[in-house]
Order: structure tokens, then C-alpha cells, then sequence
């Protein structure tokens, strides 16, 4: 079976479905390593996972280096403990092109791009998009960008709005919309301008009553070629899907906008209005990713669980989290490094979304083994310890196994080397040809040692 064989239908308004497949194995050959139409590879996925306003290095860093038992989790990553396996953590690195003046959108622009600013706007192409030029060829989307929440940082730089940059002055910002998402996944794209709330609400709501039976008589021709695991797989697929489509639909017309979403029985799976990155927005977002990976509707996604200096409240976990986490917060409270409490709460919930991003991609099967073994997330930040603006001791994870190119379960440290080596380590990983990566202070020519297979 084509690589490419998808289920067609019509919704009632006319709107054209398409339900993208798993990999199965009936489309690899007998090993699974390929495509069995082409020979070609199964090409490794890739995801920049981003979170805003830093960490505090002194609970982030592990204290031993090595694989294996060698190493064990740092108190901040603690979240992360069941993907173990899976983690290369890097430590030691220095954004060099954080000097004075900009922190957060040159923090941002370096840990993404390598190269400093001009003006408002990044100088360079994003690590994702130089990894799309590698893999992303023939796939519906060739980078797909999604959020969590859209809580503003203060200034127009470019680099404040999004991860993902085709090149200067030529940005992709992510959606913070699950609606828009699943819509953009299924039928076509989001929302045209032309298209009120109430329509688009109205249409949404059809979805669970059409999307998935318009497809029906597809499907039933589809089982007939498929062996018992094939079909199995292709049943969760279309129930995971259902699933998703139950949570949206429960958002009322209209429930995405911020006057819906100001009063105590908003929905929870619209567009986050409130800044706070509710549990139930994450959930969504990293459904709706793992499905279009798992698809390939995409190769390469931007996760922007939170902007670069975003103003976001945590207020959903404690009553004394009801403040501004970038001013009141990383700013303002009293300690070091290792000693800020509320700092540190905000940052392990942090990572307890991106363990359920990490969790979602281990249980989503992709030809013989699963999304988390078939990618490289490269996890960071647009700071290191945000009361200070420190550069040093750069927050930087790799998830994922890259399709067998990374060993994972290890920790690296590698003092004072510049962050960029990160950014050409992942083009590298990622089959991309590319020898040098960066501008200025952030030009490297040679990746981190020891960290490919």
C-alpha cells in the first residue's frame, strides 16, 4: 500500500475530508525499515519543543554526567522520569550572542536560529525549517506550528512571537487554536476570513456526525486489505480521532474568544484566553501534534508551549501562583539559583506537559515502533535563569531516539561551548548536509561530540 493512501469523504456543508493514515505495515517492507514501494527510508521526525522565561539551573542541571545508571535526574526533570531512556541532556552551553539589551528575543533568536537580530527581525532560518529543507519533501505541510497559549511578551521582535522562521523577516507563528488545528488537519485549513464564528462552530460541531462516516465506505474498502494488526491500529486511529472531535465539540460557538472565555464555565478546550496554559489546552495540542505526525501530515513541528518573556499565570496550581511568572515571579522573587519556590513550580509543570507530549508520542505507533523512537524533540528556552538574564548553563534536552541515530539515557556536559553547536548537532542528526549554522558570535562549524550514533 502507497505511503500516501488516505480516506476521502464529503461533510453535509460540502466540505471536503481527508483522514490521514498511520504508518501500517502493509505500506513497509518486510524488515519495516522502508517504504515498500520505494525502498526509500523511513525519515526520522522532528519537533522543537519550546517554553519561555528559563529554568533555575541550580535544580534543572543533573550533578553526574554519563549514560545509564551513571546519571540520574536533576530535581526539575524529575517529570520527565519514565522517558529516561530517551533523554540526552545537555548541559554547559552558552548562548554567545546574549550580550546586553534584549535578552529574551536574542536568547530566543540564538537558541533557534544562531544568529543575533537586526532590528526587530531574526537574520536567519530556523533550525526546524533548515531540517524541513532535509526531510519534508512530498508531505501535505512541510512545518506545522501550534501553542498552547498565547500569553504576550512585551516587544516586536520577532523572535518574541514564534520559533519557527523560513528566514529574515519571513515567520511562521504558531496557532493557538485546537479548532483551527483540527480543521487545517482534516478539511483543507483553518477558518477563511469570509467564515463567521457561528458558521465555523456550526460546522465543527457536524464533524463527530460526519467527518469520520463520510469516510465509511473508504474504510470498509480499505479492511479488506489489511492484515489483523493493520486493522487494529487503523481502529484505534479513527477512535483516537473520534475522541478528539468529542472535546472540541463541546466548545459552544464562539467559545474560543476571550468574552467566552472570561467567565468560570468557559470551555477548557479552546483557545487559551486566560494565559495560563490550562492542562486541558496541552492535552489537546499534543494530541493533535502526535496525530499529524504520526500521519506525516508533517515531518517538522514547532510546539510553542509558551512564548519567549511570556506574561503567563500559573494560577491554576496554587493560590500564591497569581502572579505575572516572567515580572512578579522569575523577576521579582527573593533567591539563587536553586532557591526560587515558585519558580520552580512553574517550571516542573512545564515539564509535566511535555511529559505528557513525550508519553503521547511513546504510545502512538509508527511503522514497527512508536513516534518518540522515530523523532528528535530538541527541548529549550529563551534563557537560562530568567531573574538575571544568565546565558550560561542554557537549558537544552534532546527526547527521542531520531529513528535509531541517538543513543539516549545519557548526560553531557560540555562547559562554556556555544549553544549554536546544538542547532548543527540537530541538522546533522537530521541527514541535513549543512556545515556551519549561525552569524557572528553564534557561527559554529562543528557539532557537540559524542552525541550521534
Amino acid at each position: 500500500m502507497n505511503r500516501r493512501t488516505v480516506l476521502r469523504g464529503m461533510l453535509a456543508t460540502g466540505a471536503a475530508v481527508t483522514i490521514p493514515l498511520p504508518l501500517l505495515e502493509i505500506m513497509l517492507n518486510q524488515s519495516g525499515t522502508a517504504l515498500a514501494q520505494s525502498n526509500t527510508p523511513v525519515s526520522p521526525l522532528y519537533v522543537t519543543w519550546f517554553f519561555g522565561n528559563g529554568t533555575l539551573p541550580g535544580r534543572w542541571k543533573p550533578a553526574r554526567t554519563g549514560s545509564g545508571s551513571a546519571w540520574e535526574l536533576s530535581p526539575q526533570l524529575q517529570p520527565l522520569a519514565e522517558h529516561k531512556s530517551h533523554l540526552t541532556v545537555i548541559s554547559g552551553l552558552e548562548n554567545k550572542l546574549v550580550t546586553s539589551g534584549e535578552p529574551h528575543p536574542t536568547g530566543s533568536a540564538g537558541a533557534t536560529t544562531g544568529a543575533p537580530l537586526s532590528g526587530n527581525a531574526v537574520r536567519a532560518a530556523s533550525i526546524d525549517q533548515i531540517v524541513a529543507d532535509a526531510i519534508s519533501a512530498g508531505v501535505p505541510y512541510r512545518s506545522l506550528e501550534v501553542g498552547v497559549t498565547p500569553a504576550t511578551p512585551n516587544g516586536p521582535q520577532d523572535s518574541l512571537h514564534t520559533v519557527s522562521h523560513r528566514g529574515p523577516n519571513s515567520r511562521s507563528n504558531p496557532e493557538f487554536e485546537p479548532k483551527a488545528v483540527f480543521n487545517r488537519l482534516f478539511m483543507g485549513g483553518t477558518p477563511t476570513p469570509n467564515d463567521d464564528e457561528a458558521d465555523q462552530a456550526t460546522k465543527l460541531a457536524n464533524v463527530r456526525k460526519s467527518v469520520l462516516d463520510s469516510i465509511l465506505r473508504d474504510g470498509a474498502s480499505l479492511q479488506q486489505r489489511l492484515g489483523a494488526a493493520d486493522k487494529q491500529r487503523v481502529e484505534q486511529h479513527l477512535e483516537s480521532i473520534r475522541a478528539i472531535e468529542r472535546r472540541l465539540e463541546t466548545t459552544a460557538p464562539g467559545g474560543g474568544s476571550p468574552s467566552a472565555c472570561s467567565s468560570p464555565t468557559a470551555p477548557t478546550t479552546g483557545k487559551d484566553a486566560q494565559s495560563e496554559a490550562p492542562p486541558q489546552v496541552n492535552t489537546a495540542m499534543v494530541e493533535l501534534s502526535a496525530l499529524a505526525l504520526a500521519c506525516e501530515r508533517t515531518r517538522v513541528l514547532s510546539f510553542m508551549y509558551s512564548l519567549p518573556a511570556a506574561h503567563i499565570y500559573y494560577r491554576h496550581l496554587a493560590p500564591d501562583m497569581n502572579d505575572d511568572f516572567h515580572d512578579t515571579i522569575c523577576h521579582g522573587d527573593a533567591g539563587d539559583q536553586a532557591g526560587q519556590p515558585r519558580v520552580d513550580k512553574g517550571v516542573i509543570y512545564t515539564m509535566r506537559c511535555l511529559n505528557e507530549f513525550l508519553t503521547k508520542l511513546k504510545n502512538t505507533p509508527h511503522g514497527s515502533s512508536n513516534l518518540l523512537d522515530s523523532s528528535l524533540v530538541y527541548i529549550t528556552s529563551d534563557i537560562a535563569w530568567g531573574k538575571t538574564h544568565t546565558t550560561a548553563e542554557w537549558p537544552v534536552i534532546f527526547a527521542g531516539k531520531a529513528g535509531g541515530r541517538l543513543r539516549g539515557d545519557q548526560h553531557n556536559n560540555y562547559p562554556g561551548e556555544n549553544l549554536s553547536k546544538t542547532l548543527l548537532t540537530v541538522a546533522q542528526v537530521m541527514g541535513s548536509k549543512v556545515t556551519e549554522i549561525g552569524l557572528d558570535a553564534g557561527r559554529v562549524t562543528s557539532p557537540l561530540a559524542g552525541i550521534q550514533v
